[in-house]
């Protein structure tokens, strides 16, 4: 098998034709509900943590889990995304990627964890925390075996397999760490219960891709000599290469502020600002789930209906946006109530302060994560990198000097400038393709019915008894702004008859 070309756009083979609508309302679903289960269990997991470990034992275990994530990304080698592209395209060739992929990504995984050994000698952190670097790097080479078998998965459009594994193994992790927290173990047992996990997940993985018709080609598809031969290692990892370095970048977006919070301010900082950042991680976890549930639908649609391809791409960004802002306006007295559960005094306040400024990286964040994905879809992966090449010079060149003057909200304020930064090098190329699927037309009426709301919210708060009734002024506001995007057209009963259409069987 040879990988296509960058730049080339090849027929695709003959398949039985597939309800696009109803697939795309079942690959987003899974993922949705898989993405809120782990959200929802692991944020009771992290305020336990720091409930009963304190801000420094949040702040350690934040430190651990972010090292992991751009390691596992580091052992992936970029081939995940570059494979749900192709393989939704050309499935006959899924066996052969697979037997390639799968031993490049352990043996990568087990070089970055030597790599991390030698690195913690070096990192000024308490020896607890290198301990617990050294412990959960070992998940790696299981994780390797997880991710290849995923991307199949998800090449298949099979959302509801990476649902069902994702749910198993992080309430199985949540479970078993509840235990060890409530016996006195500490951040390092946590990492241990991370590895054995991981290596239940890499065998179920396994097991359904053995039992499932995954490796196989499916009825109706033809194969050409470049299915049916193995491709070259380094061909495979040179069509890889801009992917990995996009994917090591998207992981920085989100872990460079921990990463650099855990150096330069310390771990009590890092758990404070960590805590703010638990709440706005599940709408950046969402907004991925979204775009991960498309993203193969798309691929498959750019070549087989363009007309298909930009109307989906238009309606999911409106969609997303119109979910994203009125949340990032009206969700701060639900935040300072659930911090106020986990903190008190002047930690509460500034976990506040900080979840305050850094909500809106979120709506942000989704139309950096649109213009991400459409350039990949494009066959422009390096218009894709420099998103995130933006996102990261701009938050290296902030972070440092807004966390010194303003600690955990000058971080905040750090990345709101990286993020709008990226966002808005994504449109801008999106506008130069002449991609027709850029911000919705109506987004002036959008973004004033989310200042009307939040006017309201903030008025209510002021009139009304207790800072307890913000569940009342924030239903007021949501009440407001849906009957403002309605009457401005932002909605439309077409939109219902697209959903009841793609709901039938």
């Amino acid at each position: 098998m040879t990988v296509p070309a960058e730049h080339s756009h090849p027929s695709p083979p003959v398949a039985a034709p597939q309800r696009t609508d109803r697939r795309i309302v079942l690959n987003t679903g899974a993922l949705v509900a898989s993405s809120l289960w782990r959200i929802g269990i692991s944020f009771v997991l992290q305020m336990v943590i720091a409930r009963l470990l304190g801000a420094q034992g949040l702040g350690q275990y934040a430190t651990a889990l972010a090292w992991l994530n751009v390691c596992q990304i580091l052992s992936e080698l970029g081939l995940p995304q570059l494979l749900v592209r192709d393989l939704a395209r050309f499935p006959a060739r899924r066996r052969l990627s697979f037997q390639t992929a799968l031993p490049l990504q352990v043996g990568a995984a087990f070089l970055i964890w030597g790599a991390v050994y030698g690195l913690t000698g070096l990192l000024p952190y308490q020896p607890e925390t290198r301990l617990a670097l050294i412990l959960i790097t070992g998940s790696l080479p299981f994780f390797a075996v997880t991710s290849a078998c995923e991307t199949l998965f998800q090449a298949n459009e099979r959302m509801e397999l990476v649902m069902a594994v994702e749910m198993a193994i992080n309430t199985l992790i949540v479970g078993a760490s509840l235990v060890v927290v409530w016996r006195g173990g500490g951040v390092v047992a946590l990492c241990g219960v991370l590895v054995a996990t991981q290596a239940i997940s890499a065998l179920l993985c396994l097991g359904l891709v053995g039992r499932g018709q995954i490796l196989g080609g499916a009825k109706g598809e033809v194969e050409t000599d470049a299915d049916t031969s193995r491709p070259r290692t380094i061909d495979f990892l040179r069509s890889a290469r801009p992917f990995y370095g996009l994917a090591l970048a998207n992981v920085l977006l989100h872990r460079l502020d921990i990463l650099l919070l855990s150096i330069f301010a310390g771990e009590a900082i890092t758990g404070i600002y960590s805590a703010a950042y638990l709440i706005v991680r599940v709408l950046f976890i969402l907004a991925q789930t979204w775009w991960q549930s498309l993203y193969p639908t798309l691929s498959r649609l750019r070549v087989q209906g363009m007309e298909q391809y930009e109307r989906l791409a238009a309606f999911s960004i409106r969609y997303g946006l119109m979910a994203f802002l009125p949340i990032a306006a009206l969700s701060g007295g639900g935040a300072a109530w659930l911090l106020g559960i986990v903190y008190q005094g002047a930690d509460q306040s500034a976990a506040v302060a900080a979840y305050r400024v850094l909500i809106w990286t979120a709506p942000l964040f989704l139309v950096a994560s649109y213009g991400v994905n459409l350039l990949l879809i494009e066959h422009r992966p390096q218009g894709s990198l420099l998103i995130a090449g933006t996102h990261i010079g701009v938050a290296l060149s902030l972070l440092p000097l807004l966390t010194a003057r303003w600690q955990a909200v000058g971080t905040a304020l750090a990345m709101i400038g990286a993020i709008s930064a990226s966002a808005g090098v994504g449109l801008l190329l999106l506008r130069r393709m002449d991609v027709r699927a850029g911000l919705p037309r109506r987004l002036p009426l959008l973004l004033a019915a989310t200042l009307a709301a939040g006017l309201l919210q903030s008025w209510l708060d002021r009139v009304l008894p207790a800072p307890g009734f913000w569940p009342v002024s924030t239903i007021a506001a949501l009440l407001l702004y849906t009957a403002l995007i309605w009457r401005g057209g932002i909605v439309s009963a077409t939109d219902f008859v697209i959903f009841r259409k793609a709901l039938r069987p």
